[in-house]
This record gives C-alpha cells, structure tokens and sequence, in this order.
C-alpha cells in the first residue's frame, strides 16, 4: 500500500490542478465570445442607425475625391 501511495501522489496533486486551469481557459473562452457576440450586435444596432438617418450613401452614389493622394 506505501508504494502506491508513494506513486500516485503527484496524480493527486496535479489533477485538481489540471482541472482548474481548464474550467478557467474555458470560462475565458465563453466571456470572450459573448464580449464578441454583443461587439457585433452593437455595430449591427449602429449601422442600422446610420442607414435610417441618412448618413450612409446609395451604392450608385459616386464616392468622395480623396484629397492629399500622391500618385507614384
């Protein structure tokens, strides 16, 4: 029984150790991809905005001269 004791011991050390890191990086993951989720939900929400006051243009529309271009 001592000599399986004195194997497994870092196992039992190790394993709830392992166990965290994971719940935590997959924790991480799921925050960032919600943090994401409402980053294009509010550029969405802030397009539709633009487009119904009128600030975004037709696509027949010419584009603006870029002024200060210099031709190489």
């Amino acid at each position: 029984m001592k000599h399986a004791i004195s194997t497994y011991w870092p196992v039992a050390i190790l394993l709830p150790i392992m166990l965290a890191f994971y719940l935590h990086t997959s924790e991480v993951r799921t925050e960032a991809a919600r943090r994401q989720a409402s980053d294009v939900a509010s550029v969405s929400a802030e397009l539709a905005r633009a487009i119904s006051l009128g600030l975004v243009e037709d696509h027949g529309a010419t584009p603006a001269a870029v002024t200060g271009r210099k031709s190489l």
